[in-house]
């Protein structure tokens, strides 16, 4: 039925009123208006639910519900830490930081298995960064803006000034106040490590040195010699031996923790 029939019938229910009851013909009528008004309220919370689900579920593109939806997908708690939830805009930051980093190791990172590999190791990153935030933070550790300055001029300097971080972080879908949290978080996280490498103790052995140097070929493979090059085989034996600490780190603290990931 039109609109203009639907007015119609509205029109000749008010008349009949009207005619049949000429002594209170308002409430009549006002009776008849309401309940037209919410049936076609009610067929529009209809349409506009069918059409939202169309449009999440990429069965319609209308945009009505774009932001709506965008909004939701992006708040979608991926993995609970603790209490603390990790939500899906996060997990999109740190996917497209390790799809960058697999393309510029020559990984194509629109391989379906790459793209699950990178998904997975992106959300294990993210639970393992909140694991250690946790930890600093239990143990007091605080940084102050001034470090968070240092740290950010440096980070500018690095990458090649600041139209290239602006680049960067448009890239990435990261404001001031989200690389402000990082660059926090970062150096939390540092202050955290440096204190368990301390307690762990690390050393670096003659014998380690001289056992990656010669089981790399050594001088008959035409390699500098051994003292030409201890400096970067000790940093290359410290860099393992810190990650052995980390790994052992994280898997303490996860045992201590109640991590949920979505959807397991």
């Amino acid at each position: 039925m039109s609109e203009q029939e639907n007015k119609e019938v509205v029109n000749n229910v008010a008349a009949e009123e009207v005619s049949s009851n000429p002594v209170s013909p308002a409430p009549a009528k006002k009776k008849k208006t309401c309940a037209y008004i919410t049936a076609v309220v009610v067929v529009v919370l209809i349409l506009a639910g069918a059409l939202f689900m169309m449009e999440k579920q990429g069965r319609s593109s209308t945009k009505i519900f774009s932001s709506i939806i965008e909004k939701q997908e992006a708040t979608k708690v991926v993995a609970v830490v603790n209490g603390e939830e990790i939500v899906n805009s996060e997990l999109e930051t740190s996917i497209k930081q390790f799809s960058q980093a697999a393309t510029a190791q020559g990984v194509d990172p629109t391989s379906p298995d790459i793209q699950t590999e990178i998904r997975n190791q992106s959300l294990e990153v993210l639970v393992n960064t909140e694991l250690l935030k946790q930890a600093a933070a239990e143990k007091g550790i605080e940084i102050s803006e001034d470090d968070v300055s240092e740290r950010l001029t440096a980070i500018s300097t690095e990458i090649g000034g600041e139209e290239v971080l602006a680049e960067r972080m448009a890239a990435l879908g990261i404001d001031e106040e989200k690389l402000h949290e990082d660059i926090k978080s970062e150096l939390m996280i540092q202050q955290l490590l440096d204190s368990v490498f301390a307690e762990a103790e690390i050393a670096i052995t003659e014998e380690e040195v001289n056992s990656v140097y010669e089981n790399a070929g050594g001088a008959a493979a035409g390699l500098p010699a051994l003292e030409e090059v201890r400096a970067q085989i000790e940093e290359q034996i410290r860099t393992s031996k810190e990650q052995e600490v980390v790994d052992a780190y994280l898997k303490e603290l996860r045992e201590g923790a109640e991590v949920v990931i979505e959807g397991e």
